[in-house]
């Protein structure tokens, strides 16, 4: 809620038949004093001056002298019958005032800057209209803290001449409050002053748009501070924490106006001075053109001599000139015109122009070239890592065939005409489910635990133990696709040297599980097939070919590898097969 403004203040602290007696305590130069302040209304003829709103001061013993003449001057009138009196703490330093706009209205903010007292007084209330006025108090300008209310009460102070209506003193520490008081009989007589305490009223910018300089009758055209990067000879320097532009340089030839916008505060108006510094003098230039709602302020730089300028943006009032800690400062460098290069004909360039076509050609060449052979020699890695793995495939199906044979074998020994007649109807069902599987290198989950669980009754029936297979229920079993075989002979090792002496005591599981993105097998037994924490001799022929396959594996997929661990966990066997980034 704000417009922009350049405050006039009158402060009369003689005249308007004071008399001598009325000198009020003297205060430090730059505070507030012993004063309260009102606001007029300005004529047409000081508007086309330049001036929206003003203010003046009169002493604090002298109220009878102003609170009844509602007309100053010609040109200067109270800005209402209400005539609202701020008075603040005489010692207070660094205040501004400011008209900023509230919902349809113009009041006066005041920054209080030591969180002391604010009073409100209305001369314009007397004890025969007191009734017809109501008041409220809105914090920032989103909780009404004090719904419309009757005037607190009437008092005579200040040597006014009689009673006047006392709206209140305030304090709300790190906040901002509106007052407004209102007829209830006639709401445009309303008036309402704002109260600020907070500390932080440093302006913000928001963009910096530049106008280049262009020659007359071309259309002139404004880019923001991101195009200025792009499109202009020049150097922007930003604080590396807020982001905000600190200091900016540009060609006197490349940019004709610079506008400065500036993030709308609710209760502080702004105001803009440039100087010039050279040979440790400081000029001062004429204000930057503002727009009405005081969020742009506008510099022609057409005619500026190059060198070292200032900006200071700075709260409005005498105070802002004291808040150091709350002005923003930006240095301005003008720099000479730029040095056009003379430009080159076409039958010169294009020598140049033919060098670098071929030097980029053939370096694309080389480039082209060199990831060819790369793609190729990578092509045969994969391709014979694929051969080993199909050799060694090869060779696990005959050793699994091998010991199945030699298990029915030694049930035809035992006599045992009927187990291995059904051994043989199981090895027949698992050998067709291998043979129509033996060119594929990967198989889905469901086929390959299956494969196991064929395996396990078969085995079951010679040596009597137990065992589970158990799958997460994250895992889609017939879309993950697994190395064939991969599993069968870690199983068979732990059935032939683990679980088999000990007949129907033995157990042997088997749980697929999901780490994040990786396929975790665990095959545990309670046997004692491995003598220490990795495999021996005694582990078995297709062991050792599957974990030559497992190493084969890694160099084929080297974004997913897949690793084994073998660990002894008294009493039994513990074998972890990891693909990595597999699902």
């Amino acid at each position: 809620m704000k417009r922009t403004v350049f405050t006039l203040l009158f402060i009369l602290t003689i005249g308007w038949g004071l008399a001598p007696a009325a000198v009020a305590q003297k205060m430090p130069p730059g505070s507030f004093g012993n004063q309260i302040v009102f606001d007029l209304a300005i004529s047409d003829s000081l508007r086309s001056m330049g001036y929206i709103s003003s203010s003046f001061g009169i002493n604090d013993t002298g109220l009878d002298a102003v609170a009844y003449r509602p007309t100053t001057t010609k040109d200067q009138t109270m800005k209402t019958p209400l005539m609202l009196g701020v008075k603040l703490n005489p010692a207070l330093m660094n205040y501004t005032m400011s008209p900023v706009r509230a919902f349809s209205k113009n009041y006066t903010a005041y920054h209080i800057s030591d969180n002391s007292n604010g009073v409100l007084l209305a001369l314009g209330i007397t004890k025969d209209n007191v009734g017809n006025y109501r008041y409220r108090v809105v914090l920032n300008d989103s909780a009404e803290v004090v719904h419309w209310s009757k005037i607190p009460r009437l008092e005579q102070k200040y040597g006014a001449g009689k009673p006047y209506g006392f709206i209140g003193s305030f304090n709300y520490p790190d906040k901002q409050a509106l007052v407004e008081v209102v007829n209830i009989n006639d709401y445009r007589l309303r008036d309402g002053v704002i109260f600020d305490w907070r500390k932080n009223l440093k302006p913000v910018i928001t963009n910096i748009r530049f106008q280049p300089h262009l020659p007359a009758g071309q259309a002139r055209t404004q880019y923001g501070i991101e195009q200025m990067k792009i499109q202009a000879p020049h150097e922007i320097k930003y604080d590396p924490t807020t982001g905000t532009p600190t200091a900016i340089s540009f060609y006197t030839d490349s940019v004709n106006v610079v506008s400065m916008l500036v993030k709308d505060h609710e209760a502080v108006a702004y105001s803009v001075i440039l100087y010039k510094t050279e040979n440790g003098k400081q000029q001062f230039f004429t204000g930057a053109e503002g727009n009405p709602l005081g969020t742009e302020f506008k510099f022609n730089f057409t005619n500026y001599p190059v060198g070292d300028y200032e900006i200071i943006i700075r709260p409005q009032g005498a105070g802002g000139f004291n808040l150091q800690d709350q002005q923003l400062h930006i240095k301005l460098k003008i720099l000479p015109n730029a040095v056009l290069e003379k430009k080159a004909s076409l039958k010169q360039l294009l020598p140049y122009v033919v060098g670098a076509v071929v030097f980029f050609g053939l370096l694309f060449g080389g480039y082209y070239r060199r990831n060819q052979v790369k793609l190729l020699k990578a092509a045969q890695a994969k391709q014979v890592t694929g051969l080993k793995l199909q050799s060694i495939r090869a060779q696990l199906n005959p050793h699994f065939m091998f010991n199945a044979l030699t298990s029915i074998q030694n049930l035809i020994n035992k006599n045992d005409i009927a187990g291995a007649n059904h051994y043989l109807a199981k090895f027949a069902g698992l050998t067709r489910q291998v043979l129509a599987t033996g060119g594929e290198e990967l198989l889905s989950l469901k086929e390959e635990l299956k494969l196991i669980d064929d395996y396990l009754q078969m085995e079951q029936l010679r040596f009597g133990f137990k065992y589970h297979i158990t799958a997460g229920d994250d895992l889609n079993q017939s879309n993950i696709e697994v190395p064939a075989m991969l599993l069968q002979p870690f199983v068979e090792n732990a059935v032939k040297h683990g679980v088999a002496i000990l007949k129907e005591s033995g157990v042997i599981s088997l749980s697929v599980t999901r780490n994040q993105r990786d396929l975790v097998f665990t095959i545990k037994d309670n046997g004692s097939w491995i003598g220490t924490t990795n495999a021996d001799e005694n582990s078995g022929y297709g062991l050792k070919l599957s974990q030559e396959r497992i190493v084969l594996l890694g160099q084929l997929f080297k974004e997913q590898p897949v690793t084994l661990d073998i660990q002894k966990n008294a009493p039994g066997t513990v074998v972890s097969i990891r693909l990595t980034n597999w699902i």
